[in-house]
């Protein structure tokens, strides 16, 4: 059974986290956490990795064209 891992924000800090876990065979990212449609929510998409908001950030993540996997709530459940 893999570790399920949720990243907090994909700064620097969530970047490195990111490359570290998909190095452990033991682990998986279930998903991103972005407040903003930045360029790095738009890395994120890019790199495969599900994107999750919070409920007040999704109209402008729609406007900005960066697809989300869903809420921050939904990724605590997924």
């Amino acid at each position: 059974m893999k570790v399920k891992v949720g990243i907090n924000g994909y700064g620097t800090i969530g970047k490195r986290v990111a490359t570290a876990v998909n190095q452990q065979d033991d682990m998986e990212i279930v998903g991103i956490t972005k407040t903003r449609p930045t360029y790095e929510a738009k890395d994120a998409v890019k790199k495969g990795y599900p994107v999750y908001v919070p409920k007040e950030s999704l109209e402008a993540f729609e406007a900005a064209g960066v697809p989300v996997a869903g809420t921050v709530e939904d990724m605590i459940e997924a």
